[in-house]
């Protein structure tokens, strides 16, 4: 059943026109540098290993790379959680939980940016369990291959924080005590390895260096972990908030109670959710189980805590959660299991299963409503770019930001500029859009102190011309509330009737007033790299490029 939820929650987010934030430094370095300049930017931010998924994503679908990370994210999501439920399966200890806490796993909300280019962390963490699956298979050369996946799978070094669990699952068998750390031995040494290497040559470098180092205030320490291990208990009110704001309070108040009480009514059968205190050795067992899912939560915080940040379910710091929530979702599992009455028991974990799927489809409709308005924005900004050949610094102010980005992200240089010089006409001097309530213009050494960017990782001088515009997506696109999500879907796969015009309202501000701004058009050359992925994300009509043998197409 979580499988499917996860499925059909998810798929329509396969097809949003998106892409932000460090994405699209990605992809701008491969279509300006190719894959050899992706890797030596992974390599300089300490996730060497990243290039080669990345990479995967790019050279998959070359002029939609975004749908390719989607595709492959959503695939090892499904897959782990297969995986996952076969690991838990095979001990006592996790056996009575494995079903319920696979159920969380693929439709946890906390991880609310997998659908983007961040599917990486997925397609690692499948590597991760394969290292717990390997070790168990009938096949040497499988479990030979275990260490080895395991380090592979740590290119994302936070999946240490899992370790626990392979401890529980390894001392739980009926082996001797040397046995057991035999097995666990070539996994540490993988671990220390890595640890080293982190710490050594694959270090943060370059453009990176003496990024997110530790701090030393104890004071800054502790709420950092704090704020990271309280994501769960406000995770669960934002996810409650996106199923009222998707299906409106009396159909979402039906749902809950629908969904609690056909767990309950299937309790002893399709539905049943053992007693985990029941039978000899049960609070053995239990004891582990907390331990284990407490001991990976304050593992996966603290690396973050230590440097001062922390995971946030309400922006796109929700990654940071990527590995602490799955010791959250065991401790939820366990305590939701040591409830003595089965219909109870069963009420709840239909309870917070309904809370989940419907945040997932929320995200699925937030991440489609964000890829319009910003199809549309950049779609009016290039427009207006090209009527005027003077180059120049434009502060955009966007109506109602917070409810337009997908869970409040920052609107950063990468994501307004990058499609605007890939699709530029490169005999005009470059012009820069940055918006005004974050990123670039907060930080004064960059635009107030002449430096303009395309992506983060280069700098050009500012031209001295300024202007300000100004952004209104309604009444031309609904608000997330007053649009469906067949009204939606339409409108995000429809390309625009026009190059230079849009639904929203885009405008010059003089003296605070609106005055309308000029547009115009080219068409690049369609070989130029990236020209074809940006024009469909910024749903240009056809024809978008101009190919200079057989003409325009």
């Amino acid at each position: 059943m979580a499988l499917a939820l996860a499925f059909v929650t998810s798929v329509p987010a396969l097809f949003a026109r998106e892409v932000f934030g460090d994405d699209w430094t990605v992809y701008y370095i491969y279509w300006t540098q190719g894959p050899a300049g992706v890797a030596r930017v992974l390599w300089e931010s300490a996730h060497a290993g990243f290039a080669i998924p990345m990479t995967l994503f790019v050279t998959l679908l070359n002029d939609t790379p975004d749908v390719a990370a989607r595709l492959v994210g959503l695939g090892c999501h499904l897959v782990n959680g297969l995986l996952l439920h076969s690991i838990l399966s095979r001990s006592p200890y996790t056996r009575g939980i494995a079903a319920l806490v696979t159920a969380l796993f693929l439709l946890s909300p906390f991880y609310a940016i997998r659908l983007t280019l961040n599917a990486v962390y997925d397609f690692f963490l499948l590597f991760y369990l394969l290292s717990y699956a390997f070790t168990y298979s009938k096949v040497r050369a499988l479990r030979w291959a275990a260490p080895f996946a395991l380090f592979f799978s740590l290119s994302l070094e936070i999946l240490i924080a899992l370790e626990p669990l392979r401890i529980v699952l390894t001392w739980s068998t009926r082996e001797t005590w040397k046995r057991r750390l035999a097995r666990l031995a070539p996994f540490w040494l993988v671990i220390a390895a890595v640890i080293m290497l982190r710490l050594t040559i694959l270090g943060k470098s370059g453009h990176y260096a003496g990024q997110y180092s530790f701090v030393r205030d104890l004071t800054v320490i502790g709420h950092s972990l704090i704020e990271h291990l309280m994501a769960f208990p406000r995770g669960l009110s934002y996810a409650a908030s996106h199923g009222t704001a998707l299906l409106g309070q009396l159909v979402w108040t039906l749902l809950m109670l629908a969904a609690m009480a056909g767990f309950a009514l299937l309790s002893s059968r399709a539905l049943w959710t053992p007693w985990v205190l029941e039978g000899r050795g049960s609070i053995r067992r239990v004891l582990a189980l907390l331990s284990s899912g407490t001991a990976i939560a304050i593992l996966g915080a603290m690396p973050f805590a230590l440097t001062g940040t922390y995971g946030d379910i309400t922006r796109g710091e929700s990654r940071l959660l990527f590995a602490s929530q799955l010791g959250i979702l065991i401790l939820a599992a366990t305590v939701i299991q040591m409830i003595p009455t089965s219909r109870l028991r069963a009420a709840v974990a239909g309870g917070l299963i309904a809370v989940f799927a419907a945040a997932m489809a929320q995200d699925s409709k937030w991440l489609l409503y964000d890829g319009l308005i910003s199809a549309d924005l950049q779609r009016q900004v290039r427009a207006a770019l090209l009527a005027d050949p003077e180059p120049k610094v434009v502060k955009l102010q966007i109506e109602n930001s917070p409810i337009i980005s997908f869970r409040s992200r920052c609107l950063g240089a990468n994501d307004v500029n990058v499609a605007q010089m890939t699709l530029r006409d490169e005999h005009r001097e470059r012009s820069y859009v940055y918006t005004d309530y974050c990123g670039d213009f907060q930080n004064r050494d960059l635009v107030a102190g002449g430096k303009c960017t395309v992506s983060y990782l280069e700098f050009f001088p500012c031209p001295p011309r300024r202007e300000t515009w100004r952004y209104r997506a309604a009444p031309g696109i609904p608000r997330p509330s007053d649009i469906g999500f067949v009204e939606l879907m339409k409108a995000v796969l429809k390309e625009s009737p026009s190059a230079t015009q849009g639904r929203g309202e885009l405008m010059q501000l003089k003296d605070d007033l609106p005055t309308p701004l000029a547009r115009g058009e080219y068409r690049p050359p369609c070989t130029r790299p990236g020209v074809r992925g940006s024009a469909w994300l910024l749903a240009l009509p056809a024809p978008a490029c101009e190919d200079s043998v057989s003409g325009a197409r």
